[in-house]
């Protein structure tokens, strides 16, 4: 009787079975899970890289309304002082902390976080009367203050 039960190879197969399945069932989900992770990685860069539009846009706006209030003003004869405007810029986007860099050999302004390509995002800007001062900001700072110095004739970031 022992003898007819280890050869008995009727089960063999159903067992062999439940485990292909099983298994192929197992690899599928893995793959379905990493691939959502993946598209979950790309969404928060593609709000990362819209965020960094909306706040380079903005700006390169302020920087062209204080060198176009430069330029009036001393086209029509008048003296420019000291221009402040506030630069609101968040904490973190997307959860993750940035750099902002304005370049003035390339005239952009660069959002970056952490480092990766994939949210880089370059926002150009044009002044005629004024100077940009290159610099480089992280957020989490502070409050930062466009500041329009007229000794120098340049607009920074304090």
């Amino acid at each position: 009787m022992i003898q007819r039960l280890r050869d008995d190879e009727n089960a063999v197969s159903i067992s062999v079975g439940f485990v292909l399945t099983l298994s192929i069932t197992v690899i599928t989900m893995m793959i379905v899970i990493s691939s959502f992770y993946a598209m979950m990685d790309r969404a928060e860069q593609t709000i990362m890289r819209d965020e960094f539009e909306i706040h380079g846009n903005d700006l390169a706006l302020q920087l062209s309304n204080i060198d176009t209030a430069v330029q009036v003003t001393r086209s029509a004869g008048g003296e420019v002082g000291s221009l402040f405007f506030i630069l609101p810029l968040p904490d973190e986007i997307a959860g993750q902390q940035f750099s902002v860099e304005l370049s003035n050999q390339t005239s952009e302004i660069i959002f970056e976080s952490q480092g990766k390509d994939a949210t880089r995002v370059k926002v150009p800007y044009k002044v005629h009367a004024t100077e940009v001062g290159s610099v480089k900001l992280f957020s989490g700072s502070n409050d930062f203050i466009l500041h329009y110095d007229p000794d120098s004739n340049m607009i920074r970031i304090d």
